[in-house]
C-alpha cells in the first residue's frame, strides 16, 4: 500500500469517526431538547388538569364528572391517557384511551397503567418520567390532587405521546449520515487530487530519478514546481545528482589516470627487466658470434672442399637463427600492447622464463627445482604478462640468493577459498620459493607497494612486485608472500582455471 492511499484511508477513517461522534451528539442533543419541550408543556398541562380535578374530584367527589373530564382530555391528539388514583393508590378513573383498545389501536395501556403513584401520594410532590417505546416514546407526570385546604386526596398520572418524536430523530440521523457521506466523498476527492498532485507524482518522479541514476544516467534531473517540502526535496535531489555526476567524472578521470600510470609502471618494470636481461645478452649472443667468427676464419684460411664449406655455412646459418630468435624474443617481451587472453600452458611458460635467465642461473650456480605436471588444466591468461610476473619473481630470487642457492618452482591444481565465493574453488597455484636470507616481518606487508625495495641502489626500482600484483589481480587471481628470515621466501600465485579445461582434467584424473 502506497503512502497516498494510507493518507486517504487515514483521513477518511478520522472523518468518519468525527462525523459519527458529531451525529451521535447532535441526535442526543435533539432528544434532550425534545424531552425538555415535552416536560415544559407537560408541567403547564398538568397544572391545568390539577386545578380542574381539585374542583371536580377533591371538592365535589364527583367520580362521573371526573371520568368524563379525563375522557375528553384523552381524545386530544398527543395526550396518551389520564389515570386518577385515590389516597390508597387505587385507580378510580381511567381515560377511555386506555380501556377502548378498538378506538385507540395505536396506544399501549400497559405502559401507563404500570406507573406507580405511591411516591407522590407519600411525598405530596410531583414527579415526571420517560417511557421508551418502539412506536413513540411516552412522557408522564404524576401530580398530587389537593383539596381547598391543600389536603392530599389523591393523585393523577398524565401521559403524553411523543408523536413524530422517533421520526424526527430518524430524519435527523439520516440527514447527518447523508451529509457525512457527501462530505467524505467531496473531501476524499480533494485529498486524492492534492495527494496525487503534491505527493504521489513527485515521489514517483523521485523514485524514477533514483532508478535512472542507479542505471548510470547521471544527467537525470527533476522538475521543481512550487515552494514546499517536496520541491525542496527535488532541489536537493538535483543538487545531489550534480555532485554525483561531478564525483563520477572525477572518479572516471582518476581511474583512467591510474590505469595509465599502472600501464606505465608495467612498461617501466618490463623495460627494467629488459635492461637486466641485456647484460646476459652479451653472453647469449657472444657464444654464437664466436662460433660464426671461428667458422668464417676456418673457411678463409685455405680452400675447402664443398662439403666442408656447406657444413660450416650450415653451422653459421644455425647460429644466426639462434641470435635472431634471442633478439626477437627480447623485442616481443618489451613491446607494449593491450592484454590478450588465451589458453596458456604453465609448464611451457615456466620453462621459457627459466631459459631466458639461464645465463644468470649458471653464473651463480643456482639449482632450479621445477615441479609441474604437463597434464595440468590450461589457464586463460595473457602469456606475456604472466611471463613478466614469473620473470620478476625469478629475478628477485636470483638476486637474493648466494652462490649455489636453490629455487623451487611448482605448479599444481588446488582447492582454495576464493574471496568472491563462500566455498572452495579449483585454482592453479604457482609457487616460487628460495632459500635466501628472507624478508623481515616488518617488511613482508609492504613488498607489493610501489617503489618499495630492500635492495641496494641500482639493483631494483621497487616496481616489480607491485606490477606483478596488478597483473595477477587483472587475471582474477591472488598473489601472496610468505617468508621466514634466514630460512625461505615463498611467493604463491593463485589463478582461476579454464572451466572447460578443468572439467576435462577432472574426467582424466578420475580415470587414472
Amino acid at each position: 500500500m502506497n503512502l497516498g492511499t494510507k493518507l486517504i484511508l487515514s483521513f477518511v477513517a478520522t472523518l468518519v469517526i468525527i462525523m459519527s461522534l458529531h451525529g451521535y451528539w447532535s441526535i442526543e442533543q435533539d432528544r434532550e431538547n425534545t424531552l425538555r419541550e415535552m416536560r415544559v408543556g407537560m408541567i403547564g398541562l398538568s397544572h391545568s388538569i390539577q386545578a380542574a380535578l381539585r374542583y371536580i374530584y377533591s371538592d365535589e367527589r364527583d367520580i362521573n364528572a371526573t371520568q368524563r373530564f379525563i375522557d375528553n382530555i384523552g381524545q386530544s391528539g398527543n395526550i396518551h391517557a389520564v389515570v386518577v388514583y385515590d389516597t390508597s393508590a387505587k385507580p378510580i378513573a381511567t381515560s377511555a384511551s386506555l380501556t377502548d383498545t378498538a378506538g385507540y389501536p395505536a396506544l399501549d395501556p400497559r405502559m401507563v397503567l404500570d406507573i406507580d403513584p405511591k411516591a407522590v401520594l407519600t411525598s405530596g410532590k410531583a414527579i415526571d418520567g420517560y417511557i421508551e417505546s418502539p412506536a413513540h416514546p411516552v412522557y408522564y407526570r404524576i401530580e398530587p390532587i389537593l383539596d381547598r385546604n391543600n389536603g392530599l386526596v389523591g393523585a393523577f398520572v398524565l401521559a403524553r405521546r411523543g408523536v413524530g418524536y422517533n421520526l424526527t430523530l430518524e430524519t435527523r440521523r439520516n440527514r447527518i449520515i447523508l451529509t457525512t457521506v457527501v462530505l467524505i466523498a467531496l473531501l476524499s476527492f480533494v485529498i486524492v487530487f492534492l495527494v496525487q498532485r503534491s505527493l504521489t507524482k513527485p515521489i514517483k518522479q523521485l523514485i524514477n530519478g533514483v532508478r535512472e541514476i542507479g542505471e548510470g544516467n547521471w544527467e537525470k534531473r527533476l522538475e521543481v514546481e512550487g515552494h514546499n517540502e517536496i520541491s525542496s526535496l527535488a532541489m536537493e535531489f538535483n543538487q545531489m545528482c550534480h555532485r554525483l555526476q561531478e564525483l563520477y567524472r572525477k572518479l572516471v578521470q582518476e581511474q583512467r589516470e591510474r590505469l595509465n600510470l599502472e600501464r606505465s609502471l608495467r612498461q617501466s618494470d618490463k623495460l627494467a627487466s629488459v635492461g637486466q636481461l641485456a647484460a646476459g645478452l652479451a653472453h647469449e649472443i657472444g657464444t654464437p658470434l664466436n662460433i660464426i667468427g671461428g667458422r668464417a676464419e676456418f673457411l678463409l684460411r685455405r680452400p675447402r672442399t664443398q662439403k666442408e664449406v656447406n657444413d660450416n655455412l650450415q653451422t653459421i646459418r644455425s647460429q644466426i637463427d639462434r641470435i635472431a630468435g634471442i633478439v626477437r624474443q627480447l623485442l616481443e617481451f618489451s613491446r607494449r600492447r593491450e592484454p590478450a587472453f588465451r589458453r596458456v600452458e604453465l609448464l611451457t611458460l615456466l620453462e621459457k622464463v627459466i631459459g631466458l635467465l639461464e645465463h644468470k642461473i649458471a653464473e651463480k650456480n643456482i639449482i632450479i627445482d621445477l615441479k609441474a605436471d604437463k597434464s595440468l588444466p590450461l589457464v586463460s591468461a595473457d602469456a606475456d604478462q604472466l611471463q613478466q610476473v614469473f620473470l620478476n619473481l625469478l629475478v628477485n630470487s636470483l638476486q637474493a640468493l648466494p652462490y649455489g642457492g636453490r629455487i623451487k618452482i611448482s605448479a599444481a591444481r588446488v582447492l582454495d577459498a576464493n574471496e568472491a565465493a563462500n566455498d572452495k574453488q579449483p585454482r592453479l597455484c604457482i609457487e616460487f620459493e628460495d632459500n635466501g636470507a628472507g624478508i623481515s616481518p616488518e617488511h613482508i606487508g609492504q613488498v607489493f607497494d610501489p617503489f618499495f625495495t630492500t635492495k641496494d641502489i641500482g639493483e631494483g626500482t621497487g616496481l616489480g612486485l607491485s606490477v606483478s600484483y596488478g597483473i595477477v589481480k587483472d587475471h582474477g587471481g591472488e598473489i601472496r608472500a610468505q617468508s621466514e628470515p634466514g630460512s625461505f621466501t615463498r611467493f604463491s600465485i593463485l589463478l582461476p582455471t579454464d572451466r572447460e579445461e578443468d572439467a576435462v582434467w577432472e574426467k582424466r584424473a578420475a580415470t587414472r
